[in-house]
């Protein structure tokens, strides 16, 4: 069987006065990277072994208090090879 790779990348709208909450919480999931950041948005990249892995952790991120919206704005996915396994 072969193993496959999905990479994610989400906008995530906060309230203000939320955001270093939601920063923290989300450098807590495992496979989440925060990667730039302002007062209100953050870019998070996501990597998962499946496309519902990926939506499980979107749909924790969306669950945090202050989250006013996590938009999903690129997916890809491969299968990775025998030595990458």
């Amino acid at each position: 069987m072969n193993k496959e790779i999905h990479v994610t990348s989400l906008i995530v709208q906060v309230q203000p006065d939320k955001m270093a909450e939601v920063r923290q919480k989300i450098m807590e999931i495992e496979n989440a990277e925060l990667s730039v950041n302002n007062d209100i948005k953050l870019v998070v990249v996501i990597e998962g072994p499946s496309q519902k892995s990926l939506m499980d952790d979107i749909s924790i991120i969306n669950a945090m208090p202050g989250v006013l919206s996590a938009t999903m704005v690129y997916h890809q996915s491969e299968e990775l090879e025998e030595s990458e396994k």
